[in-house]
């Protein structure tokens, strides 16, 4: 059994494997190596939380290696060091060699984590739950092997997320839920979402004059990569990608809903099994916009509480470029799957009812 979840698990993250292994090249005078910490040497506390430590660990070719985090981070790391931790370090060439802290690593326990999901996925969700799994390692595909490498091979960034995206949501509906008609139902009312979400992230975008620099990463990566793109057409991509998830849950569930009222009652008319689900779907809505505005505030959460001890006030906060593009991002994304309530039980209505 645990052979079968490191196959999964090693399915799932091929993509990203790939994706790493084709563009790495590190310089000869500077290489990664992991070692294990054999002897802690110093710990001195810092302020808030934060140690400097010194140590000696050895590399897998028995190499004993002197590090001291002080080199690399001056003010100290966060990071509790123990003897017997894995560690990556960066070693410089030189005479004698340069050795710095880069963090520690998790790889092991990464592993049991997605060895404990895959595990109660499988005995909870059954057949149902393995078919989750290829979805979710086929997800993984599109994104590491398809739309980022694209963008930073100066693909266009909107068109390259979108096109991934209906991928994302063609395979999964039909490999989550089966080959059946209401996942063809559900997977045209998404498609109808999803050019909400486009219309929403793009009208939003423009009223509050967002230009996508709220994100410190976006605007390393404008000045990194060696491909041209715009920090808003990146913060455009995200709104698009990260509302592809919940199109399908409301989809599928609105469409399942309708299948089942229709199937329990025949001679319900179209306006009545359209009425009774929407009853059902305006609880959906509900605990969907709840789940989405955590989901975001969570997310950012540490970016949010800067800026808010920062702001001299409530709306110096809300004018942020940072905060407005998380209001922006939650509410383009939210109004999409409201819309998608009425249009998936729609949808679902003509298709089931019967004469």
């Amino acid at each position: 059994m645990k052979k079968i979840l490191s196959l999964i698990f090693l399915f799932l993250l091929f993509p990203i494997f790939s994706v790493h292994a084709e563009g790495l090249s590190l310089s000869k005078s500077s290489i990664q190596v992991k070692a294990s910490i054999t002897e802690i040497i110093s710990v001195i506390p810092n302020e808030n939380g934060l140690n400097t430590y010194s140590f000696r660990a050895k590399t897998s070719s028995g190499e004993t290696l002197e590090v001291s985090t002080a080199d690399s981070s001056p003010n100290g790391i966060p990071i509790k060091l123990i003897v017997g931790d894995r560690v990556s370090l960066q070693k410089i060439d030189g005479n004698p060699p340069q050795i710095y802290f880069e963090d520690i690593v998790r790889t092991n326990a990464l592993i049991w984590i997605a060895v404990l999901f895959i595990a109660l996925t499988f005995i909870i969700g059954l057949s149902r739950g393995f078919s989750s799994l290829i979805g979710l390692g086929i997800t993984f595909a599109v994104i590491f092997g398809y739309i980022f490498p694209h963008i930073l091979q100066g693909g266009d960034v909107i068109f390259t997320t979108i096109i991934g995206s209906v991928i994302i949501l063609a395979v999964n509906m039909y490999v989550g839920h089966g080959f059946r008609k209401e996942s063809f139902f559900a997977f045209v009312s998404a498609i109808f979402g999803f050019l909400f979400v486009l219309l929403f992230a793009y009208l939003f975008s423009f009223w509050t004059k967002l230009s996508g620099t709220g994100s410190e990463e976006a605007v390393l990566l404008i000045g990194d990569a060696p491909v041209h793109f715009t920090t808003i057409q990146l913060f455009l991509a995200g709104v698009i990608l990260g509302a592809v998830g919940v199109l399908d849950d409301i989809t599928i569930s609105q469409t399942e809903i309708v299948h089942e009222l229709a199937e329990t009652d025949p001679t319900l008319s179209r306006k009545q099994l359209f009425l009774r689900s929407m009853r059902i779907g305006r609880h959906h809505i509900a605990s969907t916009v709840n789940t989405l505005v955590l989901v975001y505030a969570g997310a950012s959460m540490p970016v949010l509480l800067l800026f808010l001890y920062h702001s001299v006030g409530t709306l110096s906060f809300l004018n942020s470029e940072v905060v407005t593009e998380e209001i922006v991002r939650t509410i383009a994304g939210t109004t999409a799957l409201i819309l998608c309530v009425p249009i998936s039980s729609l949808i679902a209505t003509f298709a089931y009812k019967r004469k």
